[in-house]
């Protein structure tokens, strides 16, 4: 079973039903929601438990998941070079696949909203 799981998405229901359905999978302990991508990453300078892994929406507001990316990479935690990064868009531009080669700590780049049979395919190659 897998400690943690955050997620960052700045639309409430998403973030909710993401929720619900890692919590539908039995396999990871605890799941933490921002909707700011700031309030995540100061989240996680103070956890004790770090997450394993970090689902992040592509466009929000005030910090895209780019800028996320680049704060994450500066933080000074030994425990997030086994993280895996997934990022999750409504639409996937050519630009944001371009971008996604300049960061290795993204597994993967998905559609959302996400569902339990995708969860456990995601969550179960880390158990």
């Amino acid at each position: 079973m897998l400690k943690k799981i955050l997620l960052v998405d700045d639309n409430k229901a998403t973030n909710f039903i993401h929720t619900k359905f890692v919590k539908e999978t039995n396999m990871v302990e605890e799941v933490v929601a921002f909707q700011a991508g700031e309030n995540a990453l100061d989240y996680l300078v103070e956890t004790d438990v770090f997450p394993e892994i970090i689902f992040v929406d592509i466009n929000m507001p005030t910090m895209d998941a780019w800028e996320f990316l680049d704060r994450f990479n500066e933080l000074a935690r030994i425990e997030k070079e086994n993280t895996k990064v997934f990022l999750l868009t409504t639409t996937i531009s050519p630009t944001d696949e371009e971008k996604v080669k300049a960061y290795p700590i993204i597994s993967k780049m998905m559609f959302k909203p996400l569902d339990v049979p995708t969860f456990k395919k995601i969550v179960l190659p880390f158990l």
